[in-house]
Formats: structure tokens, sequence, C-alpha cells
């Protein structure tokens, strides 16, 4: 595991992935807000009697801080979105599979150059492996710029899936269906790698804190999504692919966690509706990539997710 000692406590901040806020939006933010405090209060106020005025004025200040406390959480799980499909959500006890541990990054980046000859001489940030982790994450994974292995995201995908067939039982449900019509990545997850490619200096290694599904487990993809912090982001097929070709134990049988890739939409007809996520599981086949409703939570699956961060000096 790498260090989380207090050396590197402050040397990263997260990096919104939709961008900081500007001028214009707080202002209205602020006007709405205001607003709704100007219509609410004078009924509030009218509904009380003398005692119950009396009561709340013993003492002003407690009034006035739990009052923005209540209000600013109401504001923060609206802008987080935590109530949006809370129905899409199960428990879940699954765990990742027996033998699991995260590689050190250096033995990651050794592998992807042993497995893909472009990589040999690649550059990599391998320093950030000594900073500290966000708290959400489990370790510090190395995910190649999928444009280093194919012309196109499929090609790049198809890539690491003949490689991952060499080397464990493997089954593709969508071969022949990977395609931009049926396979694409999400927005956010495509600014999400433009922001963490262009915060390392080119390389054709990209490093970043992840973790592995644990976090959004039992969730929908959609849920899983909703319920992400402003600079996390769903790992989608190539990122995943890497991922479980760098440590296989991840999804080694059917007790395993499985993995939706929800950093990827996927058209199950190829028709412009991009309603489902590649999904990973273990079968009669060994480890398989097929596809799943983002709408749908089951107990068994789980989303693994990156963080845009920022190194600072």
């Amino acid at each position: 595991m790498v260090s989380r000692g207090k050396a590197f406590a402050d040397r990263w901040m997260p990096v919104p992935i939709a961008g900081n806020p500007t001028g214009e939006q707080h202002e209205r933010l602020r006007v709405a807000l205001e607003q709704a405090l100007a219509q609410s209060v004078p009924e509030i106020v009218r509904q009380l009697d003398r005692r119950g005025i009396q009561r709340l004025l013993e003492d002003e200040q407690q009034l006035t801080r739990e009052m923005s406390d209540q209000i600013g959480q109401l504001v923060r799980m609206r802008a987080l979105r935590v109530e949006q499909f809370p129905e899409e959500e199960v428990a879940s006890e699954k765990h990742y599979g027996p033998g699991y541990r995260e590689k050190l990054l250096p033995g990651q980046v050794t592998l992807l150059r042993e497995l893909f000859p472009e990589l040999k001489s690649a550059h990599c940030n391998e320093v950030m492996a000594r900073y500290k982790l966000p708290e959400a994450a489990e370790a510090w994974f190395a995910i190649p710029r999928w444009q280093v292995l194919g012309a196109s995201y499929a090609e790049a995908v198809e890539r690491v899936f003949a490689v991952m067939a060499s080397r464990r039982r493997f089954e593709n449900r969508i071969c022949g269906k990977m395609g931009p019509e049926f396979l694409r990545e999400s927005d956010r997850a495509a600014q999400a790698w433009d922001l963490i490619g262009k915060s390392q200096d080119g390389a054709d290694i990209l490093v970043i804190p992840a973790q592995a599904g644990m976090r959004h487990r039992g969730r929908s993809a959609r849920r899983a999504a909703a319920m992400m912090d402003s600079n996390e982001f769903g790992l989608g097929t190539f990122a995943t692919a890497i991922l479980l070709l760098m440590h296989p134990e991840r999804v080694c049988n059917g007790e395993s966690l499985m993995i939706d890739a929800s950093g990827d939409e996927y058209s199950l007809h190829g028709n412009g509706e991009f309603l489902r996520v590649p999904l990973f599981d273990f079968g009669i086949s060994g480890l398989e990539c097929s596809v799943f409703y983002r709408e749908r939570a089951r107990a068994m699956w789980g989303t693994p997710s990156g963080f845009v961060v920022q190194v600072v000096a």
C-alpha cells in the first residue's frame, strides 16, 4: 500500500471536473437564496404565537447558526444530487476477489511496458505515488492514454482485450459491436481524462488515485454517478480493462464484486440511444465483458471511479 504519511498530506487538491463556478453563477445563487428566504420567513413568523417567537429569541445566535447549517446542507444535497435515484441502491456485502492487493505503481508501469511495446519508453509521473491518497481512493493506478494503443477508442479496448485473453480465460460478449455507434466514453469521463493528461505533462502512462468498486457497490450506474464527488468520475471499459489486466485477482470468481464500467455509455442497437453500460463479471467463460441497464441496481456489482487532483508544489 502507498504510504499516507503527513509529509505529503497537502501536496494535492481536488479539481472539479465541470470547472470552477463563475461569478455570474455565484450571484444568481445568492439572489435565489435571498428570494427564497424573503418569501418563506414572513409566512413562518405569521404562524407563530408570542410565546413561540420568544423561545426562538432566547438564543438568537443559535437560531442563526442552525438556520445557516440547514440551508447549507440543503444546498449541498441539491448540488451533489444525493437524492437522485435513491431507489436504485441495494445493500451489498460483496467484496473484491480473494488475494486482491493493489500493486505498487512501479510494478504496474513495468508490467504495462512489458505487455505493450508502444509503452516501453513512455513517460510516467511515478512520483505521484509518493503523495497521500485522497480519502475516498484506495491506491494509485497506472492507466495508459487509450490513444497510444489504438486509432479509436474501440481499437484500444480491443487491443487490451486481446492481451487479457492471452493471460486468462476471457470472453468479449460485445465483440463486433464496439464501434462509436455502440460504445463511447461519457462526456464526464472524457473531460476528466483530458484534465488528467494536461496536468501530467503529456505523459503516455497516466497516474490516477482511484477505487476499484467498493465505494459504489450496490448502486445502479446512474445512482453511482449521482453520488460521485465533484472531482470523481466513473472508469470506462478501457481503464477498467487495464485495472483488471494489472490485477486479475480483482474479479476472479463468481463471488467477487463485479464491475460496471460507467465511465462509458453503450447503445444496444447502435441507434443513438445510449441507455446501458459495459459490465465485467465472472461466468462459465471466466471473466466476461457484456452490458447492463444503467438504471438497475444489483448487490453483486460496483462502480470503479477515479479522482482528478492537482499536485501542489
